[in-house]
């Protein structure tokens, strides 16, 4: 349903197909707005957003981790960025866009070549006031494309708007890094460390933290803000530092013993407290 406070936010026409609403993460097709739409993981939507800001011009590596993840106060790898990339250009062909909008220029980032139009919502769909209504299976293809809402991210305390901040997301990486590095070259002995907490997103998830329940609950967190799933056979290993300023996820295609595991981190800043 059309409110008026949404009919007055900025929202974008795409290719005079898709309407996105940034506001809510909201996209959908034009026809039938907004029955057909869904709302788009935190990170998709924040990159999709960048993207049409600046639309024909290239937006960097660097200005996608500054102004989408480390605001947050994540730090993540490139591949994670890739994947967020992948996930725009899926709902944006899921949802009738056949042209790939958006463009990967190597070595030096994505460059969005959309024919944009940028407005109110009024300006483009008349206020409805119909109760929404059920969605076939044809239409839900654009749904699967994209990942469920999340809830905002919880304000931060000002150490970690500091450069404090930034050594410490160093040091994180670091110790996940070297956890990953000694589980490879130790093997069993050092798995041994993780308690298996279940399978959680397609992974069997273990934790360096023996409270299962409390495990569970911050993987499910991290999966609400981060892209964390995995394929059959993938396992996800979440670390908490000593200090407990922080955690740290490490995905892998199977496990990490394996020389030829794929591996990728997620380093996540935030004070946990075990109570």
């Amino acid at each position: 349903m059309t409110t008026p406070e949404s009919a007055m936010k900025k929202v974008y026409l795409i290719n005079e197909t898709l309407l996105f609403e940034p506001d809510v993460r909201r996209i959908g097709p034009l026809v039938g707005y907004p029955h057909r739409a869904v709302t788009l993981h935190g990170p998709v939507s924040e990159c999709l957003l960048l993207l049409l800001e600046h639309n024909d011009q290239v937006v960097t590596q660097r200005v996608f981790f500054a102004s989408v993840w480390e605001k947050q106060g994540a730090v993540v790898t490139t591949n994670a960025l890739y994947q967020t990339i992948s996930q725009i250009r899926k709902v944006l062909k899921s949802g009738g866009i056949e042209e790939n909008i958006i463009k990967t220029l190597p070595k030096e980032g994505f460059k969005a070549t959309a024919n944009l139009k940028k407005g109110e919502l009024n300006m483009f769909i008349q206020p409805q006031k119909t109760s929404p209504v059920s969605v076939s299976s044809e239409e839900s293809a654009i749904a699967q494309a994209a990942a469920v809402a999340i809830p905002d991210a919880p304000r931060r305390a000002p150490f970690f708007n500091s450069s404090r901040a930034y050594t410490l997301a160093g040091i994180l990486f670091i110790l996940s890094c070297a956890v990953l590095y000694s589980v490879m070259k130790e093997g069993q002995s050092e798995v041994e460390n993780y308690q298996p907490i279940g399978k959680l997103n397609g992974c069997d998830v273990y934790s360096s933290w023996r409270d299962k329940a409390k495990s569970r609950e911050m993987f499910t967190a991290l999966t609400k803000r981060y892209d964390i799933h995995c394929n059959a056979g993938g396992t996800a290993w979440m670390t908490l530092n000593f200090a407990q300023q922080g955690s740290s996820v490490i995905v892998c295609d199977r496990m990490p013993q394996d020389k030829n595991a794929q591996c990728d981190s997620i380093i996540y800043r935030q004070q946990n407290h075990d109570e």
